[in-house]
C-alpha cells in the first residue's frame, strides 16, 4: 500500500494535474454536499470550477500557482479552522498534494476538454439472425416502438400494443444501443449506448423526419439507460466510466457530470418534479444525487449487493430497483426519519426471489403493477400495492433486458438474450412474438 501511495505521489508530481479527471471527483465526493447550489455553506458553490475560482464569504478558494496561500489548501491540511471537509474523514496526504500540484501549475480548467476516439464511419447492419435486445421504448401515444439492433435503432408501427410494421432504421455510430426514451410530446427520441472501452454515445433524433440532430461522443466507454426531465428538456444516463451525465436536449450538449459512484452506473432516473435523480450502480447503492448540480445527496437503500434494474412510479417518488441478490425492492426517495447506520427505513416493500439475477424491472403507466426480469426464468407481473404475483409471462431463451408496459397498460413487452420481442396481456397471455429486424434482404419476420 505504501508503494501505491509513493506511486500515486510520483504521478502527480511528474504529471499535469486534470481539474476534472483527478480534483473534480474528490470536490464532488468530500465537499458537495455542504457546498452545493442548494446548500451553500459559507457561500461556496465546489460543484463547478466557476463556483471554486469564484469562492466563498472568506475570498478566493485558491490563488494560482500559490498553493500555500490558497484557502482550500489551508482548509484541507487543517492549517485554516475548521479542517474540511466539517465532521469528516480529512483527505489523505497524496489528495491534499494533487490539490496543491493542480494550483501550482495554475489552477487550469479543463471541464470542456474529453479525451475521446474520433466516431468510425457508421455501418450498414445486414442480419443473418436477431442480435440481442438491450432497449425498447414506445412512444408517448403508444403508435410507435423503438428497438435497439447493432449500430442502428429501429422503429416500429405499433397496434394495440404489438409492433405491426418496421418504419424506419436510424443507423448511428454507436455499436450497441442500451437506452432509449420518449420526449413527452413523442417528437424527439433519445439513445444512449457506444462501444465498450472506445466510446460512451448520446444520440437526439428527429421522430417525424427520421433525422439525427445530435450525435456526441463524450466517454471512452459505454454508456447505459436513460431517463428524460418531467418536461423533456433534460437527459440523465450512466456509464460504465462510473459516471453520471446530464445532458441539454436542445443545446445538444453536456451539462453536467457527476461521479458519485465508485462503479458502473447502469440506469439513472429523474424524480417526479425533475429536481432529484436516482441512480444504480454496480457499487450496490442506489443514490440520491441533484438534478441540476449533479452532487450526492444520500443513499436510497441499504447496500445488499450490485444493483443493474431501475423504475419509477409514474405519479409517485418511489423507485424500484433489482440487481445479484434477485430480490426487487420498492423505496420511497424520501427518508422518513434521519439516516442511521445501516438504515433501510425507506424501503416500502420487498417482493418474491427470482430465479436468477435481476435484469429488468418496470411499472405500468397506473402504477398499480411492477413487471421484472432475471437473466433465467419467466418475467413476473405483482401488484405493486400487495406484492401478490399476478401472472408469469413465459416464452423466452435467456436473459430480459428491457421490460416496457404499453401507455394503455393493457399489454406489456419484454426482450433480451434471444432477439424476439414477446407482448403479453397482463394475466401472462402471449399475444405475439416478433423479431424486430430484418433479416438478410426479407422483411421483418414474425412469429
Amino acid at each position: 500500500m505504501r508503494g501505491l501511495l509513493l506511486a500515486i505521489v510520483c504521478v502527480a508530481a511528474t504529471a499535469q494535474v486534470s481539474f476534472q479527471r483527478d480534483i473534480q471527483p474528490v470536490l464532488t465526493r468530500q465537499c458537495a454536499a455542504c457546498h452545493q447550489a442548494s446548500n451553500l455553506q459559507s457561500g461556496l458553490l465546489a460543484t463547478s470550477y466557476e463556483g471554486l475560482a469564484k469562492g466563498g464569504s472568506k475570498g478566493p478558494a485558491f490563488v494560482a500557482q500559490k498553493p500555500e496561500e490558497s484557502l482550500l489548501v489551508r482548509y484541507l491540511t487543517g492549517e485554516q479552522k475548521p479542517q474540511m471537509p466539517f465532521g469528516g474523514k480529512p483527505l489523505e496526504p497524496q489528495e491534499i498534494d494533487l490539490f496543491r500540484a493542480w494550483i501550482r501549475e495554475g489552477a487550469k480548467d479543463d471541464t470542456a476538454a474529453v479525451a475521446t476516439k474520433p466516431l468510425p464511419p457508421a455501418p450498414v447492419p445486414v442480419y443473418k439472425q436477431s442480435p440481442l435486445i438491450t432497449a425498447i421504448a414506445y412512444s408517448p401515444d403508444g403508435t410507435l416502438m423503438a428497438v435497439s439492433g447493432y449500430h442502428e435503432i429501429l422503429l416500429h408501427k405499433v397496434d394495440e400494443g404489438k409492433p405491426v410494421q418496421l418504419l424506419a432504421r436510424l443507423p448511428g455510430h454507436a455499436m450497441r444501443i442500451h437506452g432509449l426514451a420518449f420526449s413527452q410530446d413523442g417528437k424527439t427520441l433519445l439513445a444512449t449506448g457506444g462501444d465498450p472501452a472506445q466510446a460512451g454515445i448520446v444520440q437526439v433524433w428527429d421522430v417525424a423526419s427520421r433525422t439525427l440532430r445530435t450525435e456526441e461522443n463524450l466517454a471512452t466507454d459505454t454508456f447505459f439507460g436513460v431517463s428524460l426531465s418531467p418536461d423533456s428538456t433534460r437527459a440523465a444516463f450512466g456509464g460504465a466510466d462510473k459516471s453520471i451525465r446530464i445532458y441539454d436536449i436542445a443545446a445538444g450538449k453536456q451539462i453536467r457530470k457527476a461521479d458519485n459512484h465508485e462503479d458502473w452506473v447502469f440506469a439513472v432516473i429523474f424524480g417526479v418534479d425533475g429536481k432529484r435523480l436516482v441512480s444504480v450502480s454496480r457499487d450496490r447503492a442506489a443514490k440520491l444525487s441533484d438534478a441540476d448540480s449533479g452532487s450526492f445527496k444520500e443513499n436510497v437503500n441499504l447496500l445488499r449487493d450490485t444493483l443493474v434494474a431501475l423504475a419509477r412510479h409514474p405519479k409517485r417518488d418511489w423507485v424500484l430497483i433489482g440487481g445479484q441478490d434477485r430480490i426487487p425492492y420498492l423505496y420511497r426517495m424520501d427518508r422518513p426519519r434521519a439516516m442511521r447506520i445501516a438504515d433501510d427505513s425507506t424501503l416500502i416493500r420487498q417482493f418474491a426471489k427470482q430465479d436468477a439475477p435481476i435484469s429488468a424491472v418496470a411499472f405500468s403507466p397506473d402504477g398499480s403493477k411492477i413487471a421484472v426480469g432475471a437473466e433465467v426464468g419467466d418475467v413476473r407481473v405483482y401488484d405493486a400495492e400487495t406484492g401478490d404475483l399476478v401472472a408469469a409471462c413465459k416464452g423466452h431463451q435467456g436473459g430480459i433486458y428491457a421490460l416496457q408496459f404499453h401507455p394503455a397498460g393493457k399489454t406489456l413487452a419484454a426482450a433480451g438474450f434471444d432477439g424476439t420481442i414477446r407482448i403479453f396481456d397482463l394475466s401472462g397471455n402471449l399475444i405475439t412474438a416478433y423479431v424486430p429486424v430484418p433479416i438478410g434482404a426479407g422483411q421483418v419476420a414474425s412469429k
